[in-house]
C-alpha cells in the first residue's frame, strides 16, 4: 500500500468511530450497526459481553445466533437518558500490509444525563480489531477499558436544538443538503 492508501484506510476507520458516537447520541440503531460486524465480540466490562441480543445473550449464543446485541442494548440504555454526548479522540490505528485488517485504540468521553438530573461521565478506551468486509471496515472485536467513570449530581440548563430517538435532529437536514 502507498502512504496515501494507508491514510485513506485509516481515515475510513476514524470516520467509523465518529459514526459510532453519532449513533449513540442520536439513538440510531441502524447507523450503529454499520460500525460493527454482525458477529463482533464485545467486552464492555460489567455492562455487556458477547454478541447476542442483550438479556437473551446466553440463550441466543447457545442457539448459535449472533447479531448486533451490543448496539441494541446500548441504545436501549440511552433511551432512558435525557441527553448524551460522546466524543472520540486520540485515535491510534495500525493497519496490516494490505489494509484489510487493523488494530485501533480510541479514547471515548461521554456525558449521559438522566431525567433525575444525575449525570454519568465516562472516560474509557475502545480497543478494537477491525476487518474490511464487503469493502468497509467493521469492528470485529472490541474491549472497553473503563479508565475513569464518575456519577455527578449537578443542576443543568435545559437542552436546546437537539433531537433524539423519534425527534429528527437538525443535523440530518444539514447533511441531506449535500449531494
Amino acid at each position: 500500500m502507498t502512504e496515501l492508501e494507508k491514510l485513506v484506510e485509516k481515515d475510513a476507520i476514524r470516520d467509523q468511530y465518529y459514526v459510532y458516537a453519532r449513533a449513540l447520541d442520536r439513538i440510531d440503531n441502524p447507523l450503529g450497526k454499520t460500525v460493527f460486524a454482525e458477529d463482533a465480540q464485545v467486552d464492555y466490562g460489567p455492562t455487556y459481553k458477547g454478541t447476542g441480543y442483550g438479556i437473551l445473550h446466553t440463550y441466543l449464543q447457545e442457539s448459535g445466533c449472533t447479531g448486533y446485541g451490543f448496539i441494541d442494548m446500548m441504545l436501549k440504555m440511552h433511551r432512558k437518558m435525557v441527553s448524551t454526548h460522546h466524543v472520540m479522540t486520540n485515535i491510534l490505528i495500525k493497519l496490516n500490509e494490505d489494509g484489510t485488517k487493523a488494530a485501533a485504540e480510541a479514547y471515548m468521553y461521554a456525558a449521559c444525563k438522566y431525567r433525575n438530573g444525575m449525570v454519568v461521565v465516562a472516560r474509557c478506551r475502545d480497543i478494537d480489531l477491525w476487518e474490511k468486509r464487503d469493502g468497509k471496515g467493521l469492528v470485529v472485536k472490541r474491549t472497553v477499558a473503563g479508565d475513569n467513570t464518575m456519577i455527578l449530581h449537578p443542576d443543568f440548563a435545559p437542552d436546546y436544538n437537539n433531537g433524539r430517538d423519534k425527534v429528527k435532529d437538525p443535523s440530518y437536514d444539514y447533511f441531506e443538503t449535500i449531494e
